[in-house]
C-alpha cells in the first residue's frame, strides 16, 4: 500500500488530477447505477401507485357521495317492481280473479251465466296467459259498465272475442246475452329465475 502511495506522490499534478477525476467518475457511475437509478425507478413506481390509488379513491368517494341517491333509486325501482307484480302476479290467483269478475258482473247489474277457466298458455319464457271464458246477460249499458270496471282493475285483464246475442225483451227490459274471453297474465317466476341464474 505504501508503494502505491509513493508512486502516486511521484506523479505529476496533472496525473494526480486525472486519477482523482477517474475515482470521482467511477464513484459517480457506481452511485448512479447502484443507488440513483433504482431509487428513481422506485420513485416512479410509487408515483404510479399513488396516481392509481388517488383514481380509485376518487371513484369510491363518488360512489359514497351518491350512496343515498342510489338507495332512493333502489327504493323507487322496488316500488315500481311491486306495482308491476300487482298487475302481473307470480301466482295464478285464478280463484281471486274469478271472484272479482263475478262480483263486478253482479255490481254492474248483469246475470253471470258462465265463468269457466281455460287452459293456461305460455306467452314466452316470462309470461303465461290465463284465459277465462265468460257469459253474461244484461242490457247494453250494464255490459258496457262491466267492461269499464274490468279495465279499471289493478291486474291486467284483456277482454276479447266479444259476441252479443239478439236482444230479447223481458219485464220491459231489453236484454242481450254476451260471451267473451277474459285473459289475464302471470309472471313465470321459476322460468325467469332459472333463466336469470344462467351465467
Amino acid at each position: 500500500m505504501e508503494q502505491l502511495i509513493d508512486r502516486i506522490n511521484k506523479l505529476t499534478v496533472a496525473a494526480k488530477a486525472g486519477i482523482v477525476a477517474a475515482i470521482v467518475l467511477l464513484t459517480t457511475a457506481a452511485l448512479t447505477y447502484f443507488v440513483f437509478l433504482p431509487l428513481e425507478e422506485s420513485i416512479e413506481q410509487k408515483g404510479q401507485e399513488l396516481v392509481s390509488k388517488e383514481t380509485e379513491l376518487a371513484g369510491k368517494q363518488a360512489i359514497a357521495d351518491n350512496l343515498n341517491e342510489k338507495r332512493r333509486e333502489m327504493d323507487r325501482l322496488d316500488q315500481i317492481f311491486q306495482e308491476a307484480l300487482t298487475q302481473l302476479p307470480e301466482k295464478k290467483d285464478i280463484e281471486e280473479l274469478l271472484a272479482q269478475l263475478s262480483d263486478l258482473g253482479r255490481k254492474s247489474g248483469l246475470e253471470v251465466a258462465k265463468v269457466t277457466p281455460q287452459p293456461e298458455a305460455a306467452e314466452n319464457s316470462f309470461i303465461s296467459k290465463v284465459p277465462v271464458a265468460m257469459a253474461v246477460v244484461g242490457n247494453y249499458h250494464e255490459i258496457a259498465l262491466f267492461l269499464q270496471e274490468v279495465s279499471n282493475l289493478r291486474r291486467i285483464v284483456n277482454i276479447t272475442n266479444i259476441r252479443l246475442s239478439k236482444p230479447e225483451t223481458k219485464n220491459d227490459r231489453v236484454l242481450l246475452g254476451s260471451e267473451f274471453l277474459a285473459t289475464t297474465f302471470r309472471f313465470n317466476e321459476a322460468k325467469a329465475g332459472a333463466k336469470g341464474g344462467k351465467p
